[in-house]
Order: structure tokens, then C-alpha cells, then sequence
């Protein structure tokens, strides 16, 4: 086994390659810090320089060169201004919910309530530092690109062994200075195997802390900002006293607290887990600016567009050196003494003489002997710089997230709902900034209830929650007990994101009146329901509190809904469990049922009529089908003896003509009888089958409609019975809704 030490270059094996005594330990803390301080080096010049850029310090200006005639316009400054004032502009209310909100947990509803008075009491009492947390916090995620906070446990009692009494407890919140943190290296949090962070301590608190040895041992300076690093006059910023500096430890895989000073060649002091958190350290996930899987490290904001803030300053440098030279400058010839003299010595309405006017008048006059600077084309190149300032600057607004909808301009030849389109997906990266602050001030607040639930006392816990005064006090015992063990009680801790925003009265004011006129619309289509039915009101209190929670700020209407929701499960319960007959009610009762007996009576009578009707109607049709067919094969039979008379008729013409003729050919008339009365027969063959098959035809057609007629009878007559049976069970139903209805409208 190798033995490393302090600052050693070599990379760490394994623990054991360090003595596991405070002067090994020491070694390799040292050495884990300052690989640390390697990995995070380049990041922290350049956070450095963001806070100088931002604080437009001359000293450190950035990559640009500027003349002592520079011009700065800091873009940077006014975009985090902006974002800071967006993002954060209330503190921040706390809202405590059970994890799985069953009703009949009223154990762990209590808790929940607990927990959110004391969280909001804390918050109410100690405004000021909780302010002054989340305001860095969210500075040094729009500047550097990281933010951190922390939670810590305070006790105070007095006397002592037995006699010892608990006089305070607390939980306050900590903010962390970016350049104050180290951690291990890790592509992502989950992956970080310790945290560090500096805290500067006067000799007497060290020596109360850590003891005189450790007083003695360690070494002070005085603190001084970066900021003021290689400037003159920079000792006036630094501090009046000497610290020491003291790394305090978070070790994940040994689950203990290391305290260690560079240079002291020792730890200071080893805790094993003082907090006892589930996730071990004491402070949430870092509010980091474009975190990737590279390497968990933060690439502040600044640096994405710096290109296009050094170049608008660049312009801008150019347009004010411009700037400075549109004035009237020019030269004159020295011979001619009067054009000094008529800027020097000239008034309104005053002539000053020239000695040798011939001479004066040969060299061109005024114009030929004055010469001007061309103020035309610098104030032409002016414009060009102002318009290519222009564009970099609306470059710059598309690229950081300020576009034009959030600096409020709009475009003239725009509608409204373009421009509320806009204004909607323009805020998509603003909206996810905010609620990204959101979930880190709850992951504060929530590693601060695992510290009131884990160290905390019960009488601590009544005392400052103020609940042994509610209504429900008697459960009060009951829900500390659950609070005490976080694995079960199981409490989401939740900030919305519009708690700790600026407050848009103006969107606030429209979404409040589109719910209220939504709401209108929805009473107005469910309250005959309500009122039929009293046993729908909790499932359309629970769709009302469905279409609610989309709204910002909607908490506290939710807890309204809640208890009307419980009013009427526990008023239809009652009424299941305990009904009451009413008198009236059996009297109306039995007149419904009398109404509804004659409505059957004539709704049977109908039918019989109705059924009379139809059978008649068949008849009728039948009777006049059989007329018809009749009259038709009548007509035929006519129609046939026609046909014959008239081929007998032609037949003994014909013979005759024969006759007549018979001595001139009789073969030939013989012949021509024969063809003409075969032609004929055929004829009266061809008309015979087709009156018999036209006979035939309109005898299945009038089949065909009488069977029609049939099934329509019969659908008609199931179609009144099926009437007369919806009849009868509307007039059961009326009988069971009018006890309900008397209910409802609070009669009984």
C-alpha cells in the first residue's frame, strides 16, 4: 500500500492510500480540494469576470481593448435586471400537501397542515433572510451560473446533565456565495461523492469551535472581493478583520461532516451524519445554468452570448468617437485676416470689411479660402453603425430570451391574437427559468421540513404551528407522531412558480374572469342535474375543482372545494343512513300512483283503438286489391276477344278476296289465305300470353304491397306498446324523484 500527502499530483487509488489519522485525512482532503479547485478553476476566472462585466468594473472589461474614449453600453446589466425582477418578486408561500390525498386520511391532512404553518410562520417571522437568500441565489445563477443555499439545525438550552432544558430550536437557511463551493467531480448531481463549503471564522470563533490548539494553528487574512483584485486603492475593500478559512465537508460514502483549514496540518474536526437527511446533504441540487452530461459544471449565460455584447460595445465605442467629431472644424488661407475675424468678432447684422477686395474676390471669396471637415459622411456613417447596432442588439435579444413581446413592443400591423401568440411562446424559456427557481426554493424548503421533522421536538412543533388551538387539535398528537417519521408521512413540499414571480395583474385579472364566466356556464348546465339528483353534486364539485386547478393561484379555492366536496358526501350519507317518511310525501305518493293507473287505462284503451284502426286499414286494403285485380283480368279478357273478332273479320275478307280472285290464281290466293291466317293465330298467341303475363305481374305487385301494409301494421302497433311502456316507467320514476326533490329544496 502507497502513502500519499498533501497536495500530492498522483491520482487517488483508493482511501486507504491515506492514514485514516486526522494528519492523513487532512492529506487527502487536501488533495481532493485542490483537484477540485483545478477542475473549477477556468469557471470561476470567468465567473470573475461576468460579475465585473456586470457591475460595469473598468478594470475588467472583458476581451475588448477600449481607448480611454471608450463607450460601454452594458446590455448584460439591464437583461439581468430584467430576468431578476421577473423571475422573483414576492417571497415565496409554501404550500403542504400529502403525497396520496386519500379523504379519509385526516391524520395525514392534519400533518400536512402542521407542516405548512410552521414553514409559513418561519417564513413570515424571518422575511428578511429568506429574501435576501433567494434574491443572491438567483444572481449568481444569471451572473457566474450557480446558486446554492443550505439548511442547518440550531439548538439553544440550558443547564445541564438532567436538569438540562430546551430553550430554542431552529432551522434556518444559509445562502452559499458561488465561489464558496467545491464538489467531486461527476457528470451530474447524483454522481457528486462529497461537497465543501468555505465559511471564514475570527480567531475567537475558531478557538470557541475547535479549541486553542486550532486557534493558534490555522492561518487569518483578511477577505477582500474579487472584483477589486489588481486595481489601485483595492485595500480599502478589503475587510477590517482576519478570518480563517474553514472547508466544511459533506463526505456521501462515509456519511460524515470533515471540518478542514489549508495549512493546518490536521482536520479540524470529524461528525459522522449530523443532519440524518435521507439524501445526505444539506442543501437541494445547485441552481445551475446550462447543466450538460459532459461534466456537471455550470457555462453561465453570459458566455453563450458574449460575442454579441462585445460587439455591440464595439459599435457603440465607434458611434460615440464619431459622435465627438460631427462638430464645425475646418481651415482658412492665413493671408486672409477677415474670415478669423468674422468668426471671432461677427454679430447678427454687422459687416466686417476686407483691405484688398479685388485680391479677395480672385481667390473665390468665403469658398476659396475655407476649407470644412466633411460633416456629411461621418454623420452618414453614423447612421450605418446605429442601424448595425440595431440588428446586433435585436440578435442579441433572440439569442439571450429577451425578445421584442418581453420588452412589451409590439408591432403596429400585428392582430391581437398574433401578438398574445407571441407574447405566449416568447415566455416558453422565461417560464421554464421560473420554474426552475421554483423547484429549487422547494427543494430548500422541503430538506428544511426533513430537519423540523427529523430533530424537532413534538412540544416545539405544537408550540410554533399553533394548532393545539384548531379544530383539529385532538388529532394534533397523532400527526406529530406521523411528522417524526418523514418515511411515512410522506409530504410534498411545493412553491409555485407564480408565488415568487412578479405578479401580472393584468393576465391575473383576464384568467380569473374566463373562469368566472366559464363557472357561470357550468352552474347553469349542471343545476338541474344537482337538483333532480342531489347524489351528483360530489362528482360535479370534483369536475369544477378539475377545470379549477388549472389556474394559477387556485390553492386556495381547492381547499374551499375540498370542504364543500366533504359537506355533501357526509349530507347523502346522512340522508342513506337515516330516512325519514314524511306524510305528505306518502299522500303525494299515492296520487302519482293514482294519476299513473289512468295513464296506463287510456294508454291501453289507445292501443286497442289504435290496433282496431289497423286490422280495418288491412282490410280495406286487401278488399280493394281484390276489386283491382279483378277490374284488370276483366279488361284483359275484353281486350283478348277483340283481337280475335277482328283476326275474324279480316279472315273473311281476305276469303272473299280470295274468291274474287280465284280465277286468275287460286294456288297463289290459297297460299297467300294460309300465311295470313297462320300470321294470324300468332298474333293472337304473342297478345294472349302477354295479357296473361301482364296478369300475373300486377297480381304480385299487389301481394307485395298487401305484405308491406302488413308489417307496417305490426310495427306501428309495437311501437304503441313500446310508448305506452317508456309512459309507465316515466311515471314510476316521477314517483321515486319527488321524495328527492322535496329534500333538496329543503322542505322536509
Amino acid at each position: 500500500m502507497k502513502t500519499l500527502s498533501a497536495g500530492d499530483s498522483t491520482a487517488i487509488e483508493e482511501r486507504s492510500d491515506f492514514k485514516s489519522n486526522p494528519v492523513g485525512q487532512y492529506n487527502l482532503w487536501d488533495t481532493e480540494l485542490r483537484a477540485s479547485e483545478k477542475t473549477l478553476k477556468e469557471w470561476k476566472k470567468k465567473g470573475d469576470r461576468i460579475v465585473s462585466r456586470y457591475l460595469d468594473s473598468k478594470s475588467n472589461s472583458g476581451d475588448i481593448k477600449r481607448s480611454s474614449k471608450g463607450f460601454k453600453l452594458n446590455l448584460f446589466h439591464s437583461n439581468v435586471t430584467t430576468l431578476n425582477s421577473m423571475l422573483y418578486g414576492n417571497i415565496p408561500t409554501v404550500d403542504v400537501s400529502r403525497r396520496y390525498a386519500d379523504s379519509n386520511d385526516d391524520v395525514g391532512r392534519v400533518a400536512a397542515t402542521t407542516m405548512e404553518r410552521l414553514l409559513n410562520l418561519d417564513i413570515a417571522a424571518n422575511g428578511k433572510e429568506y429574501d435576501v437568500v433567494l434574491r443572491s441565489t438567483l444572481l449568481d445563477r444569471l451572473t457566474a451560473g450557480l446558486g446554492c443555499a443550505r439548511v442547518r439545525y440550531e439548538v439553544e438550552t440550558k443547564g445541564e446533565g438532567d436538569n438540562e432544558e430546551l430553550v430554542s430550536e431552529k432551522a434556518p437557511i444559509d445562502y452559499y456565495f458561488w465561489n464558496d463551493v467545491l464538489w467531486s467531480w461527476s457528470r451530474n448531481w447524483t454522481e457528486i461523492r462529497w461537497l465543501a463549503f468555505r465559511s471564514y471564522l475570527t480567531k475567537d470563533e475558531v478557538r470557541k469551535r475547535f479549541g486553542e490548539k486550532a486557534a493558534e494553528g490555522v492561518e487569518l487574512k483578511q477577505q477582500h472581493s474579487k472584483e477589486s483584485e489588481g486595481q489601485s486603492g483595492a485595500d480599502d475593500k478589503q475587510s477590517s478583520w482576519r478570518k480563517a478559512e474553514i472547508w466544511e465537508i459533506w463526505d456521501k460514502e462515509k456519511r460524515q461532516v470533515v471540518w478542514y483549514s489549508q495549512g493546518y496540518k490536521r482536520i479540524l474536526d470529524t461528525k459522522d451524519d449530523p443532519l440524518k437527511l435521507r439524501d445526505f446533504y444539506p442543501c437541494p441540487p445547485f441552481f445551475l445554468a446550462n447543466p450538460t452530461s459532459t461534466l456537471y459544471i455550470p457555462t453561465p449565460d453570459f458566455l453563450l452570448s458574449e460575442d454579441l455584447y462585445n460587439e455591440i460595445d464595439n459599435l457603440q465605442t465607434r458611434i460615440a468617437i464619431l459622435t465627438e467629431a460631427v462638430k464645425v472644424v475646418g481651415v482658412y488661407d492665413a493671408a486672409a485676416d477677415g474670415i478669423k475675424r468674422m468668426f471671432k468678432e461677427g454679430i447678427e447684422n454687422e459687416l466686417i470689411p476686407v483691405d484688398n477686395w479685388a485680391l479677395f474676390a480672385e481667390k473665390g471669396g468665403i469658398q476659396g479660402q475655407v476649407d470644412w471637415v466633411p460633416i456629411g459622411d461621418i454623420v452618414n456613417a453614423l447612421d450605418k453603425l446605429r442601424s448595425v447596432r440595431d440588428e446586433t442588439i435585436t440578435l442579441l435579444q433572440q439569442v439571450s430570451g429577451m425578445a421584442d413581446v418581453m420588452q412589451g413592443s409590439v408591432n403596429q400591423y400585428e392582430g391581437t391574437g398574433q401578438t398574445q401568440m407571441k407574447a405566449k411562446f416568447g415566455s416558453i424559456r422565461i417560464q421554464a427559468l421560473q420554474d426552475e427557481f421554483a423547484q429549487f426554493a422547494s427543494d430548500l424548503l422541503q430538506l428544511k421540513a426533513e430537519v423540523i421533522a427529523i430533530h424537532f421536538e413534538p412540544e416545539t412543533i405544537a408550540e410554533q404551528s399553533n394548532m393545539q388551538n384548531s379544530q383539529d387539535a385532538d388529532l394534533l398528537p397523532e400527526a406529530i407522531k406521523l411528522i417524526k417519521d418523514p418515511s411515512k408521512a410522506r409530504l410534498r413540499i411545493t412553491i409555485r412558480p407564480e408565488s415568487v414571480a412578479m405578479v401580472d395583474y393584468a393576465e391575473l385579472k383576464a384568467e380569473r374572469t374566463d373562469y368566472i364566466n366559464a363557472l357561470s356556464m357550468f352552474m347553469q348546465s349542471v343545476g338541474p342535474i344537482m337538483e333532480s339528483d342531489p347524489s351528483t353534486t360530489p362528482f360535479l364539485l370534483e369536475l369544477l375543482k378539475w377545470g379549477l386547478a388549472g389556474f394559477k393561484g387556485a390553492s386556495e379555492i381547492e381547499g374551499v372545494m375540498d370542504k364543500a366536496i366533504e359537506s355533501s358526501l357526509e349530507a347523502e350519507k346522512e340522508k342513506q343512513d337515516n330516512p325519514q317518511p314524511d306524510p305528505a310525501e306518502a299522500a303525494e305518493k299515492a296520487k302519482i300512483e293514482g294519476q299513473m293507473q289512468v295513464i296506463q287505462a287510456k294508454g291501453q284503451s289507445d292501443m286497442q283503438v289504435r290496433e282496431h284502426d289497423k286490422q280495418a286499414d288491412m282490410e280495406t286494403a286487401q278488399h280493394q286489391n281484390q276489386l283491382d285485380t279483378t277490374k284488370i283480368t276483366t279488361e284483359t279478357e275484353l281486350t283478348i276477344q277483340e283481337i280475335q273478332n277482328k283476326g275474324q273479320v279480316d279472315v273473311q275478307a281476305e276469303e272473299a278476296k280470295s274468291q274474287s280472285n280465284a280465277r286468275q290464281s287460286v294456288t297463289g290466293t290459297q297460299a297467300e289465305a294460309e300465311k295470313d291466317q297462320l300470321k294470324t293465330s300468332l298474333e293472337i298467341d304473342k297478345n294472349q300470353k302477354s295479357s296473361t303475363l301482364k296478369v300475373e305481374e300486377y297480381r304480385a305487385m299487389k301481394e307485395i304491397d298487401i305484405q308491406v301494409a302488413r308489417e307496417l301494421a305490426d310495427i306501428e302497433i309495437a311501437k304503441s306498446r313500446a310508448i305506452k311502456k317508456l309512459e309507465t316507467a316515466a311515471a314510476k320514476q316521477l314517483i321515486k324523484a319527488q321524495p328527492t326533490k322535496k329534500v333538496a329544496n329543503g322542505k322536509v
